[in-house]
């Protein structure tokens, strides 16, 4: 299992030379230091290091670190050659996905930078250069796609391996690009009753780290996926992207599954099929395995259960991942419930958890607005006979229908027709 301690001395050694290369020093310079600390550093610990240093409060920037690598191809002939191993050659492999998808959006974003020029030397604003960057900067919004599968499965066995640092980092990153992303989006869209150079401050800084984080997933973070992720946690990331959707590249083509995988499965598939006759006691009465779950999954609610000790265990599946209401994919089993949620409602959701846990707190309910649906979604605290915590069940619940429901009592059959 990966598991990378970064040592303080090595970090502040690193940081040291690349802020000496920032303020003009050649790439001799910094050869001894390089071969003294990090000759034998692997390459997987040293992107984790660079990662580490360009996501906290280091002072480096992603110029900063590509100066390095600058310097590393000059020196040593070695750079940053795992990032040169980005599988592009297997069709329907995540990566390639990943990597086309950046792709798409680097020249979506060249194409808004050219409009945007375009309407800064006009004299006066073609309607229809607004209205084609208004249309581009939608189109761009696909990237939360892009983002929903890194987070929600990329990240997830990343944490297997121990890493709950880089992801955590990036995730917080991630989410402040959402938030520039519609403060760009809102500002272009009120073109052309807004003033330009405001709407290319706001641009600008969008687009810089929007393109700070292509950089940063190709040179940082892919390639030590793929130096530690096997087959199968990839083969589970193909299998599950589809339920987050693709981002601009519309729909792609599948990575087949290895013959190991596929028998890991079957021996799952026996196992169930053996114990799922079996009945068990349930409530006031008797359900075999494969009762219970039919009947979870029939249920009008989307469940999921977590854990005493905050383990994400359990969801049932009423519908395919990608009609989900609130998506949950068999990657995220396992994960702690933290890791689950964006840091910026981390705190919300440890207050929820602690006050559930204690009692202080029944339960809990909220309700969202979801593609024209409303959703209503509940947290309850569950404990058993002697009074110990078992976990937290929550349940998610489309009440749109109860909307729409006509002022007329209905108690009979509906009626159906014969074929």
């Amino acid at each position: 299992m990966l598991q990378v301690q970064f040592d303080v001395k090595l970090m502040k050694v690193l940081q040291d030379m690349i802020v000496r290369l920032r303020d003009g020093e050649i790439a001799p310079s910094i050869q001894a230091d390089y071969e003294m600390y990090f000759k034998d550093v692997a390459d997987v610990q040293l992107l984790l290091m660079l990662h580490e240093l360009v996501s906290s409060n280091y002072d480096i920037t992603i110029t900063d670190v590509q100066r390095f690598f600058v310097a590393q191809d000059y020196l040593y002939n070695k750079g940053n050659k795992i990032s040169d191993s980005l599988q592009y050659d297997i069709v329907g492999h995540p990566v390639r996905i990943f990597i086309e998808e950046n792709n798409a959006f680097q020249q979506l974003l060249q194409k808004i930078r050219h409009t945007l020029t375009m309407i800064e030397q006009q004299e006066q604003v073609n309607p229809h250069d607004v209205l084609t960057i208004q249309e581009d900067i939608f189109h761009l919004g696909e990237f939360h796609k892009h983002y929903h599968r890194k987070e929600k499965l990329l990240f997830p066995i990343f944490e297997r391996y121990g890493q709950h640092t880089p992801t955590r980092l990036m995730w917080r990153l991630d989410d402040r690009i959402r938030a520039l992303y519609q403060g760009a989006k809102r500002q272009i869209d009120q073109l052309p009753n807004i003033e330009l150079t405001n709407v290319q401050k706001m641009y600008d800084t969008f687009e810089k780290e929007f393109l700070d984080m292509i950089y940063r997933e190709e040179k940082l973070i892919l390639p030590v996926l793929i130096a530690t992720f096997s087959e199968e946690d990839w083969q589970a990331i193909a299998n599950e992207g589809e339920a987050f959707s693709y981002a601009l590249i519309g729909d792609v083509d599948e990575w087949e599954r290895t013959e190991d995988i596929a028998v890991n499965q079957s021996l799952e598939e026996e196992l169930f099929s053996e114990m799922k006759d079996k009945d068990l006691p349930f409530g006031g009465g008797y359900l075999s395995i494969e009762e219970a779950n039919l009947i979870l999954n029939n249920l009008p609610l989307e469940i999921t259960f977590v854990d005493k000790n905050s383990i994400f265990k359990y969801f049932n599946t009423i519908t395919e991942a990608s009609d989900m209401m609130l998506v949950r994919t068999p990657t995220s089993i396992g994960r702690n419930v933290a890791d689950c949620h964006p840091p910026i409602s981390l705190k919300k959701v440890m207050t929820l958890v602690r006050d559930l846990k204690t009692k202080k707190r029944l339960s809990e309910s909220m309700w969202i607005k979801k593609q024209g649906k409303y959703v209503h979604i509940t947290y309850k605290g569950l404990f058993n006979d002697a009074d110990e915590f078992v976990g937290i069940l929550e349940y998610v619940q489309n009440i749109q229908p109860f909307f729409d429901l006509p002022t007329e009592v209905k108690t009979g059959l509906s009626e159906v027709h014969d074929e």
